[in-house]
Protein backbone atom coordinates (compact mmCIF):
# COMPACT_ATOMS: atom_id res chain seq x y z
CA UNK A 1 0.00 0.00 0.00
CA UNK A 2 2.88 2.17 1.11
CA UNK A 3 4.30 1.73 -2.04
CA UNK A 4 1.30 2.23 -4.57
CA UNK A 5 1.15 5.73 -2.67
CA UNK A 6 4.95 6.65 -3.53
CA UNK A 7 3.85 5.66 -7.11
CA UNK A 8 1.24 7.26 -7.30
CA UNK A 9 2.45 10.29 -5.82
CA UNK A 10 6.00 10.68 -8.17
CA UNK A 11 4.13 10.12 -11.43
CA UNK A 12 2.03 12.99 -10.13
CA UNK A 13 4.94 14.97 -9.03
CA UNK A 14 6.66 14.51 -12.78
CA UNK A 15 3.40 15.47 -14.36
CA UNK A 16 3.42 18.57 -12.54
CA UNK A 17 7.28 18.95 -13.38
CA UNK A 18 6.93 18.74 -17.29
CA UNK A 19 3.83 21.28 -16.63
CA UNK A 20 5.86 23.72 -14.20
CA UNK A 21 9.11 23.39 -17.21
CA UNK A 22 6.76 24.38 -19.67
CA UNK A 23 5.18 27.28 -18.10
CA UNK A 24 8.32 28.70 -17.19
CA UNK A 25 9.73 28.03 -20.54
CA UNK A 26 7.15 29.83 -22.30
CA UNK A 27 7.32 32.76 -19.67
CA UNK A 28 10.93 33.27 -20.31
CA UNK A 29 10.68 33.10 -24.05
CA UNK A 30 7.90 35.60 -23.83
CA UNK A 31 9.25 38.38 -21.25
CA UNK A 32 12.96 38.00 -21.52
CA UNK A 33 13.83 38.63 -25.34
CA UNK A 34 16.89 40.67 -23.93
CA UNK A 35 18.12 38.16 -21.67
CA UNK A 36 19.84 34.73 -20.74
CA UNK A 37 18.02 31.84 -19.60
CA UNK A 38 18.16 28.08 -20.10
CA UNK A 39 15.72 25.68 -18.58
CA UNK A 40 16.88 21.57 -17.81
CA UNK A 41 15.06 18.85 -17.10
CA UNK A 42 16.68 15.21 -16.49
CA UNK A 43 17.51 12.79 -14.06
CA UNK A 44 19.87 12.46 -11.06
CA UNK A 45 21.66 9.79 -8.87
CA UNK A 46 22.92 9.37 -5.64
CA UNK A 47 25.98 7.82 -4.07
CA UNK A 48 26.22 8.14 -0.12
CA UNK A 49 29.53 5.49 -0.13
CA UNK A 50 32.11 7.38 -1.55
CA UNK A 51 31.96 10.43 0.62
CA UNK A 52 35.82 9.87 2.28
CA UNK A 53 37.19 10.15 -1.13
CA UNK A 54 36.44 10.81 -4.88
CA UNK A 55 38.83 7.91 -5.65
CA UNK A 56 37.42 5.42 -3.72
CA UNK A 57 34.15 4.21 -5.33
CA UNK A 58 33.58 7.36 -6.86
CA UNK A 59 33.07 5.99 -10.43
CA UNK A 60 31.56 3.10 -9.02
CA UNK A 61 28.16 2.85 -10.53
CA UNK A 62 26.67 -0.10 -8.75
CA UNK A 63 26.39 2.11 -5.49
CA UNK A 64 24.64 4.92 -7.10
CA UNK A 65 20.68 5.10 -6.01
CA UNK A 66 19.21 6.34 -9.44
CA UNK A 67 16.14 7.99 -10.38
CA UNK A 68 13.97 7.81 -13.46
CA UNK A 69 14.10 10.77 -15.90
CA UNK A 70 11.73 14.07 -15.02
CA UNK A 71 13.25 13.87 -11.52
CA UNK A 72 15.18 17.05 -11.86
CA UNK A 73 14.13 20.41 -12.59
CA UNK A 74 17.01 23.75 -13.02
CA UNK A 75 16.38 26.87 -14.38
CA UNK A 76 19.07 29.27 -15.05
CA UNK A 77 19.80 32.85 -15.90
CA UNK A 78 22.64 34.92 -16.64
CA UNK A 79 23.73 37.50 -14.04
CA UNK A 80 27.34 38.69 -15.46
CA UNK A 81 29.79 37.98 -17.77
CA UNK A 82 31.00 34.19 -16.71
CA UNK A 83 28.47 34.24 -13.88
CA UNK A 84 24.91 32.53 -13.70
CA UNK A 85 22.46 31.48 -11.18
CA UNK A 86 19.92 29.21 -11.08
CA UNK A 87 17.50 26.94 -9.18
CA UNK A 88 17.49 23.36 -8.92
CA UNK A 89 14.85 21.31 -7.78
CA UNK A 90 14.89 17.08 -7.66
CA UNK A 91 13.40 13.87 -6.26
CA UNK A 92 12.60 10.86 -5.87
CA UNK A 93 12.85 7.47 -3.86
CA UNK A 94 16.62 7.19 -3.07
CA UNK A 95 18.54 4.64 -0.92
CA UNK A 96 21.27 5.84 1.89
CA UNK A 97 23.63 2.99 1.23
CA UNK A 98 26.01 3.86 4.05
CA UNK A 99 23.39 3.79 6.73
CA UNK A 100 21.28 0.54 4.93
CA UNK A 101 18.18 3.19 4.35
CA UNK A 102 16.43 2.36 1.12
CA UNK A 103 13.83 3.39 -0.91
CA UNK A 104 13.06 6.55 1.22
CA UNK A 105 11.71 9.58 -0.11
CA UNK A 106 14.10 12.44 -1.28
CA UNK A 107 14.13 16.15 -1.86
CA UNK A 108 16.83 18.65 -2.82
CA UNK A 109 15.95 22.28 -3.86
CA UNK A 110 17.94 25.38 -3.96
CA UNK A 111 19.22 28.39 -5.44
CA UNK A 112 23.27 28.13 -6.49
CA UNK A 113 25.77 30.51 -8.26
CA UNK A 114 27.85 29.33 -11.23
CA UNK A 115 31.10 30.28 -12.70
CA UNK A 116 31.45 29.77 -16.34
CA UNK A 117 34.57 30.82 -17.58
CA UNK A 118 33.96 29.92 -21.41
CA UNK A 119 30.78 31.85 -21.97
CA UNK A 120 32.20 34.44 -23.65
CA UNK A 121 34.87 32.72 -26.01
CA UNK A 122 34.56 31.44 -29.59
CA UNK A 123 34.07 27.79 -28.14
CA UNK A 124 30.34 27.76 -28.46
CA UNK A 125 29.41 23.98 -27.77
CA UNK A 126 31.90 23.67 -24.70
CA UNK A 127 30.13 25.61 -21.93
CA UNK A 128 31.84 23.87 -18.49
CA UNK A 129 31.17 25.69 -15.05
CA UNK A 130 31.54 25.33 -11.29
CA UNK A 131 28.63 25.75 -9.11
CA UNK A 132 28.30 26.35 -4.79
CA UNK A 133 24.77 26.17 -3.56
CA UNK A 134 22.67 26.23 -0.26
CA UNK A 135 19.83 23.70 -0.11
CA UNK A 136 16.87 22.62 1.51
CA UNK A 137 16.82 18.91 1.79
CA UNK A 138 14.05 15.87 3.42
CA UNK A 139 15.35 12.67 3.77
CA UNK A 140 13.83 10.07 6.48
CA UNK A 141 17.00 10.73 9.31
CA UNK A 142 14.49 11.18 11.57
CA UNK A 143 14.77 8.03 14.73
CA UNK A 144 18.37 7.25 13.59
CA UNK A 145 20.14 7.98 16.64
CA UNK A 146 24.51 7.29 16.73
CA UNK A 147 26.58 7.40 19.51
CA UNK A 148 29.26 5.71 21.42
CA UNK A 149 26.68 3.61 23.57
CA UNK A 150 24.79 3.34 20.54
CA UNK A 151 26.74 2.29 17.28
CA UNK A 152 25.18 1.47 14.05
CA UNK A 153 25.53 -1.65 11.92
CA UNK A 154 25.99 -0.91 8.45
CA UNK A 155 28.59 -0.24 5.51
CA UNK A 156 31.19 1.83 4.73
CA UNK A 157 32.59 2.53 1.47
CA UNK A 158 31.14 0.24 -1.15
CA UNK A 159 27.83 -1.80 -0.80
CA UNK A 160 29.12 -4.91 0.47
CA UNK A 161 28.11 -7.21 2.75
CA UNK A 162 31.37 -8.35 3.80
CA UNK A 163 32.40 -4.77 4.88
CA UNK A 164 29.59 -4.36 7.83
CA UNK A 165 30.71 -2.67 10.79
CA UNK A 166 29.29 -0.75 13.22
CA UNK A 167 29.32 3.38 12.85
CA UNK A 168 30.32 5.03 15.68
CA UNK A 169 30.46 9.00 16.49
CA UNK A 170 27.80 10.99 16.87
CA UNK A 171 24.78 10.77 14.90
CA UNK A 172 20.70 12.53 15.76
CA UNK A 173 19.00 12.02 12.32
CA UNK A 174 16.54 14.38 11.28
CA UNK A 175 14.45 14.88 8.06
CA UNK A 176 14.22 18.61 7.32
CA UNK A 177 18.34 19.30 6.78
CA UNK A 178 20.17 22.72 5.35
CA UNK A 179 22.80 21.23 2.57
CA UNK A 180 25.91 22.93 1.18
CA UNK A 181 26.97 21.57 -2.26
CA UNK A 182 30.08 22.40 -4.41
CA UNK A 183 30.92 20.74 -8.13
CA UNK A 184 30.77 20.70 -11.54
CA UNK A 185 29.34 20.66 -14.56
CA UNK A 186 29.62 20.87 -18.85
CA UNK A 187 26.57 21.81 -21.30
CA UNK A 188 27.33 20.76 -24.02
CA UNK A 189 25.76 22.73 -27.11
CA UNK A 190 23.79 20.68 -30.04
CA UNK A 191 22.22 23.76 -31.75
CA UNK A 192 22.35 27.13 -30.88
CA UNK A 193 18.84 26.71 -28.22
CA UNK A 194 19.31 22.73 -27.75
CA UNK A 195 21.85 21.04 -25.43
CA UNK A 196 23.19 18.56 -22.85
CA UNK A 197 23.99 18.63 -19.26
CA UNK A 198 26.38 16.81 -16.98
CA UNK A 199 26.64 17.56 -13.14
CA UNK A 200 28.10 16.30 -10.18
CA UNK A 201 28.41 17.85 -7.19
CA UNK A 202 29.14 16.96 -3.13
CA UNK A 203 26.12 17.59 -0.78
CA UNK A 204 27.25 18.14 3.08
CA UNK A 205 24.81 18.64 5.27
CA UNK A 206 25.93 21.58 7.96
CA UNK A 207 24.31 20.19 10.69
CA UNK A 208 25.69 16.83 11.35
CA UNK A 209 29.32 16.06 13.19
CA UNK A 210 29.81 13.15 10.69
CA UNK A 211 29.44 12.40 7.46
CA UNK A 212 26.72 9.93 7.36
CA UNK A 213 24.18 12.54 5.48
CA UNK A 214 26.22 13.66 3.15
CA UNK A 215 26.39 12.17 -0.31
CA UNK A 216 27.45 12.78 -4.35
CA UNK A 217 24.35 13.88 -6.74
CA UNK A 218 25.18 13.21 -10.33
CA UNK A 219 22.51 14.28 -12.83
CA UNK A 220 21.97 14.37 -16.63
CA UNK A 221 19.55 16.98 -18.12
CA UNK A 222 17.89 17.76 -21.47
CA UNK A 223 18.47 21.77 -21.72
CA UNK A 224 16.64 24.43 -23.84
CA UNK A 225 18.15 28.06 -23.97
CA UNK A 226 15.91 31.42 -24.67
CA UNK A 227 16.88 34.72 -24.78
CA UNK A 228 18.26 35.45 -28.06
CA UNK A 229 17.92 39.27 -28.46
CA UNK A 230 15.82 39.77 -31.77
CA UNK A 231 17.51 42.59 -33.99
CA UNK A 232 15.33 45.07 -35.48
CA UNK A 233 15.50 47.37 -38.27
CA UNK A 234 16.63 51.03 -37.09
CA UNK A 235 15.32 53.59 -39.14
CA UNK A 236 17.32 57.18 -39.59
CA UNK A 237 15.92 59.76 -37.00
CA UNK A 238 14.54 62.35 -39.25
CA UNK A 239 16.74 65.59 -39.13
CA UNK A 240 16.68 67.73 -36.14
CA UNK A 241 17.53 71.98 -36.25
CA UNK A 242 20.25 72.86 -33.53
CA UNK A 243 20.58 75.34 -31.42
CA UNK A 244 23.66 76.70 -30.09
CA UNK A 245 23.90 80.06 -29.21
CA UNK A 246 27.29 79.98 -27.70
CA UNK A 247 28.51 78.17 -31.08
CA UNK A 248 30.74 76.05 -28.43
CA UNK A 249 29.58 72.60 -30.66
CA UNK A 250 26.86 71.34 -28.00
CA UNK A 251 23.35 71.91 -28.44
CA UNK A 252 21.66 74.30 -26.24
CA UNK A 253 19.52 71.19 -24.59
CA UNK A 254 22.41 69.76 -23.76
CA UNK A 255 24.54 72.79 -22.64
CA UNK A 256 24.59 73.45 -18.97
CA UNK A 257 26.26 76.93 -19.80
CA UNK A 258 24.52 77.57 -22.76
CA UNK A 259 25.93 81.52 -23.24
CA UNK A 260 29.03 80.96 -22.42
CA UNK A 261 31.44 78.98 -25.01
CA UNK A 262 32.81 75.90 -23.45
CA UNK A 263 33.85 72.69 -23.25
CA UNK A 264 31.83 69.05 -23.64
CA UNK A 265 33.66 67.33 -20.59
CA UNK A 266 32.52 70.06 -18.85
CA UNK A 267 29.02 70.01 -20.71
CA UNK A 268 29.47 73.12 -22.25
CA UNK A 269 30.91 75.00 -19.41
CA UNK A 270 34.41 77.00 -19.11
CA UNK A 271 37.31 76.49 -17.92
CA UNK A 272 39.19 79.77 -17.52
CA UNK A 273 42.62 79.17 -16.29
CA UNK A 274 42.66 75.08 -17.98
CA UNK A 275 42.98 73.57 -14.67
CA UNK A 276 40.28 70.35 -15.18
CA UNK A 277 38.00 72.56 -13.10
CA UNK A 278 35.18 73.99 -14.39
CA UNK A 279 34.64 78.05 -13.76
CA UNK A 280 31.40 76.87 -11.55
CA UNK A 281 33.25 74.56 -9.24
CA UNK A 282 36.88 76.57 -9.46
CA UNK A 283 37.32 78.75 -6.84
CA UNK A 284 40.25 80.47 -7.99
CA UNK A 285 38.54 80.06 -11.99
CA UNK A 286 41.27 82.59 -12.81
CA UNK A 287 44.53 80.56 -11.31
CA UNK A 288 45.28 77.03 -11.97
CA UNK A 289 45.84 74.72 -8.92
CA UNK A 290 45.05 71.28 -8.21
CA UNK A 291 41.19 70.07 -7.58
CA UNK A 292 42.25 69.27 -3.65
CA UNK A 293 42.40 73.28 -3.19
CA UNK A 294 39.17 73.46 -5.51
CA UNK A 295 41.24 74.85 -8.52
CA UNK A 296 43.78 77.31 -6.09
CA UNK A 297 47.38 77.37 -6.26
CA UNK A 298 49.57 76.44 -3.30
CA UNK A 299 52.52 78.90 -4.50
CA UNK A 300 54.78 77.78 -1.54
CA UNK A 301 54.19 73.96 -1.43
CA UNK A 302 52.87 74.04 2.13
CA UNK A 303 49.38 72.04 1.55
CA UNK A 304 47.08 75.49 1.84
CA UNK A 305 46.05 77.28 -0.85
CA UNK A 306 47.11 81.10 -1.25
CA UNK A 307 43.64 82.01 -0.89
CA UNK A 308 43.54 80.68 2.42
CA UNK A 309 47.23 81.24 3.31
CA UNK A 310 48.37 83.83 5.24
CA UNK A 311 51.85 84.09 3.17
CA UNK A 312 51.60 82.31 0.36
CA UNK A 313 55.02 82.69 -1.21
CA UNK A 314 56.84 81.21 2.10
CA UNK A 315 56.15 77.66 3.50
CA UNK A 316 54.23 77.71 7.31
CA UNK A 317 52.29 75.56 9.37
CA UNK A 318 48.43 75.25 9.27
CA UNK A 319 48.53 76.46 12.82
CA UNK A 320 49.61 79.59 11.64
CA UNK A 321 47.82 80.21 9.22
CA UNK A 322 50.31 79.39 6.99
CA UNK A 323 53.43 81.62 7.90
CA UNK A 324 56.43 80.32 9.41
CA UNK A 325 56.94 80.49 12.84
CA UNK A 326 58.88 83.23 14.93
CA UNK A 327 60.69 83.40 17.78
CA UNK A 328 58.09 85.53 19.69
CA UNK A 329 55.33 83.17 18.52
CA UNK A 330 57.69 80.65 21.25
CA UNK A 331 58.01 83.18 24.00
CA UNK A 332 53.98 83.47 23.64
CA UNK A 333 53.35 80.22 24.37
CA UNK A 334 55.76 79.80 27.19
CA UNK A 335 54.22 83.27 28.45
CA UNK A 336 51.29 81.33 30.87
CA UNK A 337 53.41 78.66 32.10
CA UNK A 338 54.12 78.74 36.01
CA UNK A 339 56.72 76.60 38.77
CA UNK A 340 56.19 75.41 41.72
CA UNK A 341 56.36 77.81 44.42
CA UNK A 342 59.87 78.84 45.33
CA UNK A 343 60.87 76.06 43.00
CA UNK A 344 62.19 75.30 39.23
CA UNK A 345 59.88 72.49 38.86
CA UNK A 346 56.97 73.34 36.42
CA UNK A 347 53.46 72.82 37.29
CA UNK A 348 52.03 70.03 35.64
CA UNK A 349 49.58 72.93 34.17
CA UNK A 350 52.59 74.00 32.09
CA UNK A 351 53.66 71.29 30.61
CA UNK A 352 51.20 71.08 27.79
CA UNK A 353 52.69 74.87 26.78
CA UNK A 354 56.25 73.54 26.61
CA UNK A 355 54.95 70.74 24.62
CA UNK A 356 53.36 73.24 22.28
CA UNK A 357 56.05 75.30 21.95
CA UNK A 358 58.92 72.46 21.19
CA UNK A 359 56.44 71.65 18.02
CA UNK A 360 57.16 75.53 17.03
CA UNK A 361 60.75 75.05 17.17
CA UNK A 362 61.22 71.56 15.51
CA UNK A 363 59.06 73.17 12.37
CA UNK A 364 61.14 73.74 9.35
CA UNK A 365 60.96 77.60 10.44
CA UNK A 366 63.39 76.95 12.68
CA UNK A 367 65.67 74.83 10.51
CA UNK A 368 69.13 74.56 11.68
CA UNK A 369 68.53 77.51 14.36
CA UNK A 370 69.96 77.99 17.96
CA UNK A 371 68.40 79.00 21.05
CA UNK A 372 68.63 80.66 24.11
CA UNK A 373 66.23 80.02 26.81
CA UNK A 374 66.33 83.41 29.27
CA UNK A 375 65.02 83.01 32.80
CA UNK A 376 63.58 86.45 34.55
CA UNK A 377 62.24 86.97 37.80
CA UNK A 378 60.16 90.09 39.24
CA UNK A 379 61.57 92.74 41.85
CA UNK A 380 61.03 90.62 44.89
CA UNK A 381 64.46 89.36 46.80
CA UNK A 382 68.07 89.88 46.38
CA UNK A 383 70.21 89.49 43.12
CA UNK A 384 71.80 86.41 43.99
CA UNK A 385 68.56 84.89 44.80
CA UNK A 386 66.82 85.29 41.45
CA UNK A 387 69.80 85.06 39.55
CA UNK A 388 69.82 81.45 40.66
CA UNK A 389 66.52 80.63 40.52
CA UNK A 390 66.05 82.40 37.00
CA UNK A 391 68.45 80.13 35.52
CA UNK A 392 67.25 76.85 36.97
CA UNK A 393 63.57 77.61 35.80
CA UNK A 394 64.84 78.22 32.45
CA UNK A 395 67.04 74.97 32.87
CA UNK A 396 63.77 72.98 33.42
CA UNK A 397 62.26 74.44 30.07
CA UNK A 398 65.22 73.08 28.41
CA UNK A 399 65.19 70.02 29.87
CA UNK A 400 61.06 69.57 28.99
CA UNK A 401 62.40 70.87 25.26
CA UNK A 402 64.72 67.77 24.80
CA UNK A 403 62.39 65.58 26.09
CA UNK A 404 60.25 66.70 23.44
CA UNK A 405 62.64 66.18 20.82
CA UNK A 406 64.84 69.43 20.25
CA UNK A 407 68.55 68.84 20.40
CA UNK A 408 70.15 69.45 22.81
CA UNK A 409 72.94 71.10 21.17
CA UNK A 410 70.62 73.66 19.83
CA UNK A 411 69.28 75.24 23.19
CA UNK A 412 71.36 77.16 26.04
CA UNK A 413 69.58 77.88 28.89
CA UNK A 414 70.65 81.35 30.57
CA UNK A 415 69.63 83.09 34.19
CA UNK A 416 69.11 87.16 33.76
CA UNK A 417 66.86 87.28 37.48
CA UNK A 418 65.47 90.41 37.67
CA UNK A 419 68.18 92.56 35.47
CA UNK A 420 65.92 93.23 32.44
CA UNK A 421 62.50 94.11 34.30
CA UNK A 422 59.64 93.80 31.61
CA UNK A 423 57.92 96.57 34.30
CA UNK A 424 59.11 98.74 36.93
CA UNK A 425 57.32 100.12 39.65
CA UNK A 426 56.69 103.59 37.11
CA UNK A 427 54.70 101.86 35.08
CA UNK A 428 51.95 100.85 37.13
CA UNK A 429 48.68 102.28 35.74
CA UNK A 430 50.23 104.06 33.17
CA UNK A 431 52.02 101.82 30.15
CA UNK A 432 49.21 102.06 27.71
CA UNK A 433 49.16 99.40 24.79
CA UNK A 434 48.50 100.48 21.42
CA UNK A 435 44.81 100.92 21.67
CA UNK A 436 45.36 102.56 24.73
CA UNK A 437 44.96 100.26 27.34
CA UNK A 438 46.33 100.32 31.01
CA UNK A 439 48.88 96.94 30.72
CA UNK A 440 49.74 97.04 34.65
CA UNK A 441 47.09 97.99 36.27
CA UNK A 442 48.65 97.00 40.04
CA UNK A 443 51.59 95.51 41.56
CA UNK A 444 50.86 92.53 41.44
CA UNK A 445 50.25 92.16 37.60
CA UNK A 446 53.37 93.91 37.12
CA UNK A 447 55.36 91.38 38.69
CA UNK A 448 53.96 88.77 37.00
CA UNK A 449 54.81 89.52 33.82
CA UNK A 450 58.28 90.16 34.95
CA UNK A 451 58.49 86.92 35.56
CA UNK A 452 58.87 85.10 32.51
CA UNK A 453 60.94 82.81 30.44
CA UNK A 454 61.93 84.09 26.70
CA UNK A 455 63.32 82.42 23.84
CA UNK A 456 66.10 84.20 21.93
CA UNK A 457 67.97 83.54 18.38
CA UNK A 458 71.46 82.73 19.55
CA UNK A 459 72.22 85.00 15.84
CA UNK A 460 69.39 87.80 16.35
CA UNK A 461 70.72 91.56 17.06
CA UNK A 462 68.82 90.99 20.52
CA UNK A 463 71.14 88.62 21.63
CA UNK A 464 74.13 91.18 21.87
CA UNK A 465 72.80 93.27 24.06
CA UNK A 466 71.32 90.41 26.51
CA UNK A 467 74.34 88.47 28.83
CA UNK A 468 73.60 86.13 31.18
CA UNK A 469 73.91 87.41 35.05
CA UNK A 470 76.64 85.87 37.31
CA UNK A 471 74.86 82.78 39.86
CA UNK A 472 76.62 82.09 42.34
CA UNK A 473 76.93 78.53 43.21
Amino acid sequence: MQFKFRFIYMKKFNLLLTALATTLATSVFAQNTSDKWYIGIGAHATDHTSVRGVFDGFFDTDDYSIVPPLSKLTVARSIAKNFAVDLQASIGEIDNKRLGIKDEFFVLAGLGLRWTPLSESSIKWFDPYLRVGANYHKYAYDGIEIDEDNPYLSYDNDYDPEKNHALGGKFSGHDDNFVVNGGVGINFWFARNFGLNVESQYNWAASYSKDYANFFQHSVSIIFKFGAKQEEEVLPPPPVVVSDIDGDGIPDDEDKCPDVAGLPQFQGCPDSDGDGIPDADDRCPNQAGPAQFQGCPDTDGDGIPDVSDGCPAVKGPRENNGCPWEVKDVTVKLKNINFEFNSSKLTAESLPLVKDAAKMLNDESFAGKKFYVDGHTDRVGSAAVNNKISKQRAQSVVEELIKEGIEKDRLVARGLGKSQLLCKESDINKAKDEKGNILYPDQATCDKENRRVVVLDQSGSEVSITKEVEVRK
